[in-house]
Order: C-alpha cells, then structure tokens, then sequence
C-alpha cells in the first residue's frame, strides 16, 4: 500500500483542533483526572481496568450532572474549577457603546488572549496583498450587496484565523461578530472551535448613544448621531432572532452593562471564573450521560 508523500496541514489542524474541542465538550479531561485521582486513593485496587469499567459512568455522570446544576440553579461547589490547560474561547456581542472593545482589550490582557476584530479583519483581508477565495467571495458580496456572501465569507475569514498556532495556543476574544441569527448559528454549529462563552452585553440605546457621544474627542462617522440612529436600527432589527437562538445555548452570559466600566469588568470576570463551562444546546443534550 502505498502511501501520500505529502498530506494536508489544514485539514490535519482541524481535525486536532476539533478533536480538542470534543474532549472539552464532553469533559473528558475532568474525568479522566478524577479516575486517576480515585484510583490512587482507592484501597486494594488490584484490577484497575475492572475498577475503571465499573466506575468511570459514576464519575462523568458526576461530573456532568453536578455542572449542570451548577449552571441551571447556581449551586455553589468545587467541581466548576477550570482545567489548567483550559483556553478561553470569548465573544463579546452588544449594542455599539456598550463597552465591546475596551472590555476585550481588559479581558485579553488578563488571560493572554489573541484579540480578533473582525471589522480589521475584513479590512485587511480586503486590502492585503495576498488574495483568497474568502476574500473574493467577499468582495463580490460587498459588490452585489448580497448578505448571504458576506456572512458566509467572513464567517470563513474568520474560523482560517481562529486555526492559526497563536489563536489555538492562547485562546481568543472575538468582537463585532456575529451580526444576526444566522451568523451566530453558524460560529456555534460551523466552526471548528466554536466560543466557550458567549458575552451579551445588556445596555439601554439612548445610553449607549449618549456613551458614544460623550467619548467621541475626534470627528468621525461615530459621533454623527444620523451614522448612530443608521447603526442601532440594523442592531433592532436583527436582535430579536438572534437573542431567540442565544438564548438556547448554554455557552452565553448576559451581563448589564449600564454601570461604571471597573463594575461590568469585575462582572464578567467573576462570571467567566465562577460559572461551569458547558457547552451546546440547553435542551435535548441535558441527560447525554445519565
């Protein structure tokens, strides 16, 4: 049998980066660590194959279950420490104004995160000297005026980005995506690594207009209230679908954002340090293990 001198680097990232994210998912980190942790205090373990066979379903569903009530009913314990090799994966959504960058730039500072604007990101990639097949997708959706196109080519801009070695070596904070349901679905259910915690900030538009305002030292599109009204319009409209899909998964944190900054940043970080990890759909995967 013969075999292929060359093989596919991309496909083989994507397929440990997707394997890393199977493991995360399903905590099997979690417990295989405690199976090792209860063997080495367990008394006269003398098989420990039969011992693993007859408790590794005790231990997950431990594991699992306790998370869940974790998560569902705010029950207080130990179990939600995170692993020591765990790599935030963040995405900050909210009204402009609401504080997306400044808190991104705070949280990634804190936790050594690669930051991913992906408004930079189409710049670049647009007027970069090297082109792809992202890229031109882009720009005929760009030329056509076609939402699908731009959804789809930035959604791929921007998971190419996220299989990189610094983005899958330090974990990540995304912000200024997605813009509406379908492009949420599409980072949750399409992307390889998908986010681990989803941020949705919560700020009332009249102040979060006033924010904008009041901060705006230098002319540019973002202090015309006209560019702001134009803004918070498109954010209306795609809002009500998006929170409906949000609201499914077990991945997103609401956080009211109206207060000081050092108040919505102690906020989210306590949230990110204190609340389980789980990820995928609030119904239909609730009793995987049990």
């Amino acid at each position: 049998m013969s075999c292929p001198k060359k093989f596919n680097k991309e496909m083989l990232v994507a397929f440990g980066a997707a394997f890393m994210h199977y493991i995360e998912k399903h905590k099997l980190m979690e417990v295989m660590s405690r199976i090792l942790a209860e063997i080495l205090v367990a008394d006269d373990v003398t098989d420990v194959r039969l011992w693993m066979g007859q408790n590794i379903r005790r231990i997950g569903v431990d594991i699992y279950s306790k998370s869940l009530d974790a998560f569902h009913r705010g029950v207080q314990g130990d179990f939600y420490q995170l692993p020591r090799n765990f790599y935030h994966r963040i995405v900050i959504h909210g009204k402009p104004g609401s504080g997306r960058k400044s808190l991104a730039h705070v949280l990634a500072q804190r936790w050594d995160l690669l930051i991913l604007d992906v408004d930079v990101l189409i710049y670049h990639s647009i007027n970069g000297a090297k082109q792809n097949e992202h890229t031109r997708l882009l720009q005929e959706g760009i030329e056509e005026d076609c939402v699908y196109k731009r959804s789809e080519a930035v959604g791929n801009l921007i998971q190419s980005r996220l299989l990189q070695d610094d983005a899958l070596h330090r974990g990540w904070i995304l912000f200024n995506y997605p813009n509406n349901k379908c492009e949420a679905k599409h980072l949750f259910e399409g992307f390889t690594v998908p986010p681990n915690k989803f941020i949705f900030l919560q700020i009332d538009e009249r102040m979060a207009k006033i924010r904008i305002l009041v901060n705006s030292y230098s002319p540019g599109p973002q202090s015309n209230i006209s560019y702001l009204d134009r803004q918070m319009q498109q954010f209306r409209k795609s809002e009500p679908a998006l929170n409906a899909y949000l609201s499914q998964r077990r991945e997103v944190i609401y956080v009211d954002a109206t207060p000081c900054f050092e108040q919505v940043k102690c906020e989210i970080i306590s949230q990110l340090t204190k609340t389980p990890y789980i990820l995928g759909k609030k119904y239909g995967e609730a009793n995987a293990l049990v």
